[in-house]
């Protein structure tokens, strides 16, 4: 199997700066990086498996490499864990609000301004991308200003009037049409933007292309069936957005959230490698640019509680991650059809989950947990009536695949510790013109006014 390596209101919100205005000593070029759930844990995890996995490479991942490091909170505003749209907007406009918000501040009320309209009057050009729905929460809190990040219809018509030359990303979830909304066609061919759906259209877009948005669904790096990669769109965006006044990027990495609420480690170490190979696109690009560009490398949060021991010898870890082949959901539909055709016995689905997920030498003790898991799963008993604690345990989760999923991350020396997110710190790492501004603790808020304060002075 291949596996890939790697509206409204807002131009009101503050005193615009005028396009095309001349800045003193702000970079040129701004890479705005975030791994969504993407914490110190899963950055080491994959980075050992890279260079495992990868000896001829020098190093492992490309963003634990960079010179400038520190360690950045996430809380949102009332001290919470925070969730992506909170965190996003503290990325994006470096200001704190409330859980499910963007782009508004706790009142629900007052709007805040993201640093890429800041980019966007300084004359830059402003890419958005992500390996997600581009109206999910994190790249929704850079162009849109909503009470709740669920309004995936307005969040859509913030990106129409945004402006911004170039949005890329998997399907969006505002398609709902109603009698009295404007299809979502209309409103992006009335705004200007060039829609491509397809790898020909794709590679068809060339410098000069004006506002594009890319609508391709990624699917997960762990399949190896990706037509398109976060690098391809990061690199496109290079592409189209470079000229001679610069640009602002943010790219997300947005399935490493998704893997780490599933607790699927061969997944998450998939997606960060997906994610660090759009990171040295980025990088390739600074170091042409030595005096011109930055590069910013962080995340909105932690996802998982993912916690690491002494793992396994690094041949190990390698043919313990390698051994799941598709990301878990795959497994959990395999075991939802054995239960509704009530075709596979306990014993035979036992038997093909720890094969497809190379446990078949399980301890007694794990081989134990996982069969019961996996009877949970195939038992036509009410769920009131199923064992209590499997049901605490597991919830509406397909038992028997979650229960693979922790076998596997404790044979690689890690363990997941909730299925939600922590307000553990996460790590930024930074290279480029003035990235030394970066070092050393900071919150999340400070990093957006960083780079606003490189980009108005």
């Amino acid at each position: 199997m291949k596996r890939r390596l790697f509206i409204g209101a807002l131009g009101t919100t503050s005193i615009a700066l005028g396009a095309g205005r001349k800045r003193k000593r702000g970079p040129k070029y701004i890479f705005y990086m975030i791994g969504d759930g993407m914490g110190a844990a899963q950055r080491a995890v994959a980075d050992r498996y890279a260079r495992a996995r990868y000896p001829e490479r020098n190093g492992g991942l490309v963003m634990n490499q960079l010179p400038v490091k520190s360690r950045t909170s996430t809380v949102e505003v009332n001290g919470k864990v925070t969730d992506s749209a909170a965190a996003g907007t503290a990325l994006a406009c470096g200001e704190k609000t409330g859980n499910g918000v963007l782009g508004l501040g706790a009142d629900l009320s007052t709007p805040l301004r993201s640093v890429a309209f800041d980019a966007k009057d300084a004359g830059m050009k402003v890419g958005i991308v992500t390996s997600v729905p581009i109206d999910h929460a994190t790249p929704a809190s850079f162009y849109a200003q909503v009470p709740k990040r669920s309004m995936y219809y307005e969040i859509d018509e913030f990106l129409a009037k945004s402006g911004f030359d170039y949005f890329a990303g998997e399907t969006m979830l505002g398609r709902k049409k109603t009698k009295d909304k404007k299809p979502q066609e209309q409103m992006l061919s009335e705004a200007g933007y060039r829609h491509v759906r397809d790898r020909v259209g794709f590679d068809a877009l060339k410098r000069g292309t004006q506002r594009v948005l890319v609508e391709k669904d990624l699917g997960y790096a762990i399949d190896g069936k990706q037509e398109i990669s976060l690098a391809d769109l990061t690199r496109k965006g290079i592409e189209l957005l470079d000229d001679k006044h610069g640009f602002f990027m943010m790219i997300e990495g947005g399935k490493i959230d998704w893997s780490g609420h599933a607790n699927d480690l061969a997944t998450n170490v998939h997606e960060t490698l997906a994610f660090d190979e759009a990171v040295g696109v980025a990088l390739e690009f600074c170091r042409r640019h030595p005096d011109e560009a930055l590069l910013v490398v962080t995340a909105d949060h932690e996802t998982g509680g993912l916690e690491l021991k002494e793992g396994p010898a690094d041949k190990m870890l390698v043919s313990t991650i390698d051994a799941q082949q598709y990301q878990s959901a795959h497994y959990a539909d395999q075991v939802k059809t054995w239960k509704k055709r009530n075709s596979v016995s306990v014993e035979t689905a036992f038997e093909r989950l720890t094969q497809s997920f190379g446990l078949s030498d399980l301890s007694t003790q794990n081989a134990e947990q996982v069969y019961k898991a996996v009877d949970y799963s195939l038992s036509t008993e009410e769920a009131g009536s199923r064992d209590p604690a499997l049901r605490k345990m597991y919830g509406k989760r397909n038992a028997a695949t979650v229960a693979c999923l922790h076998a596997l991350a404790e044979r690689s020396g890690a363990k997941w510790t909730t299925f939600g997110h922590t307000d553990t710190r996460i790590v930024t790492t930074a290279f480029g013109h003035e990235a030394a501004q970066f070092a050393g603790e900071n919150d999340n808020t400070d990093l957006c006014k960083y780079i606003r304060h490189l980009i108005t002075t």
